[in-house]
C-alpha cells in the first residue's frame, strides 16, 4: 500500500511540473519587460598625421655672457651726498591728481618683502576708516583690493612692507597690542 502512494505522488508531481513548463511560458511571454538599450560607441579616432609639422630649432643665448671680472667700484663725490641728503629733508608737495594718490598708497619695494595683514572688509569705507586710524598711531599702511573668483571684491588694511621678515612679525605683535587686531603676515605683492 505504501507502494501505490508513492506512485501517485511521484505521478502527480510530474503532472505538476508538466502543467508548469507548459504554461508559465505561456504566461510570460515577455510583455512588460524594460527593453534593454543599446547604444553605439563610436569607434576610437584615428591620431592625427604630425608627420608635416616641423618644430623650430632651439634658439641661440640672445643675451651675451656675463663678465669674468666684477666691474670697478665707482666712488661718489661729497658734494653730490650733501645734495641728496637735502633733497631727502624736504619732501616735494605732493599734487592733488589721483595717480599721485595711487603712487602714496603703494610703497616702492623691490625683491622680497613682507607686509601684515590687519583686516579684509567687503566696505572699502572701513577698509580707509581703519587705514587712517594706523596712519594715526604712525604706522606704514596701505590698502590692497582682492576680487575673488565669485566676482566679490575685498578691501584688505596692510601694514609695511618691509624686507626683513622679523622685523614685520615684531610689528604684528605690536599692531596686536595697541589695536587687538589678529594681523597676517603675508608676502609683499606690489
Amino acid at each position: 500500500m505504501l507502494d501505490v502512494r508513492i506512485q501517485q505522488r511521484l505521478v502527480g508531481a510530474l503532472v505538476i511540473l508538466a502543467l508548469v513548463f507548459l504554461i508559465v511560458p505561456v504566461l510570460l511571454d515577455g510583455e512588460g519587460r524594460i527593453p534593454e538599450k543599446i547604444t553605439q560607441i563610436p569607434p576610437k579616432p584615428k591620431r592625427p598625421d604630425l608627420s608635416h609639422i616641423r618644430v623650430a630649432e632651439p634658439a641661440q643665448d640672445v643675451l651675451p655672457g656675463l663678465p669674468d671680472e666684477p666691474p670697478a667700484p665707482v666712488e661718489v663725490p661729497a658734494e653730490e651726498t650733501r645734495v641728496a641728503e637735502s633733497a631727502e629733508e624736504e619732501p616735494p608737495a605732493p599734487e592733488n591728481n589721483a595717480s599721485s594718490n595711487v603712487e602714496a598708497e603703494q610703497p616702492a619695494i623691490v625683491g622680497k618683502a613682507w607686509s601684515v595683514q590687519v583686516a579684509s572688509f567687503k566696505d572699502s569705507g572701513k577698509a580707509a576708516e581703519l587705514r587712517d586710524e594706523l596712519r594715526g598711531k604712525g604706522y606704514k599702511t596701505y590698502v590692497n583690493e582682492v576680487i575673488l573668483s565669485d566676482g566679490t571684491l575685498f578691501t584688505q588694511v596692510l601694514v609695511g612692507p618691509d624686507t626683513e621678515l622679523d622685523a614685520v612679525r615684531a610689528l604684528k605683535e605690536e599692531i596686536k597690542a595697541s589695536t587687538g587686531l589678529q594681523g597676517l603676515v603675508v608676502r609683499y605683492q606690489p
